[in-house]
């Protein structure tokens, strides 16, 4: 009975591996990581990367100009300026929220709309140690009814060695 207890635990604090924690702005973000301690995440933003480069066409001897374009994406890094995590984003969700205040110079009331735009992950997820080393690598596709973020697709997940310690598959 004891081993099989010890089976169940085990199994049960691997499951907790990849919980993901996404803020829906940067400003929040920034905000969470600001208050860790010791602050591991120095920054972050959202993106659209374009990379280029030109190659030779064989054909005609002549220099082509290549162009990436790459999602919107969300960038965080370390303190040190690597790369921690980036995720893509599908196209932002806006929604208005109003709130009702009293003017206390007038005593009267007025109504504030203020418009919240929400990231939604949407795409690739890629994870790495502070070395530059891939840790998590999966896709996401915006969020579960729970609130929590709906992964894809193989999630692999790697130690700082680079041997895969975890693969799992989600619908």
């Amino acid at each position: 009975m004891r081993t099989i207890g010890l089976l169940i635990l085990l199994n049960t604090t691997r499951l907790l591996g990849q919980d993901i924690q996404f803020h829906s702005d940067p400003e929040t973000a920034m905000t969470y990581y600001a208050e860790q301690v010791p602050q591991v995440i120095g920054y972050c933003v959202d993106s659209l990367r374009i990379d280029t480069v030109y190659t030779e066409n064989i054909a005609s001897g002549e220099l082509d100009l290549v162009i990436q374009r790459y999602p919107l994406a969300r960038y965080e890094f370390y303190v040190n300026d690597a790369m921690y995590r980036r995720i893509d984003l599908g196209l932002p969700e806006e929604r208005y929220d109003t709130l009702m205040v009293e003017d206390l110079d007038i005593g009267e009331m007025m109504i504030i709309v203020q418009i919240v735009r929400l990231d939604i992950p949407n795409g690739a997820y890629h994870e790495f140690f502070p070395n530059g080393n891939i840790r998590i690598m999966g896709t996401l596709d915006g969020y579960n009814p729970d609130g929590t973020l709906k992964k894809t697709g193989v999630w692999k997940e790697w130690n700082a060695e680079g041997k895969v310690i975890r693969e799992e598959s989600y619908p």
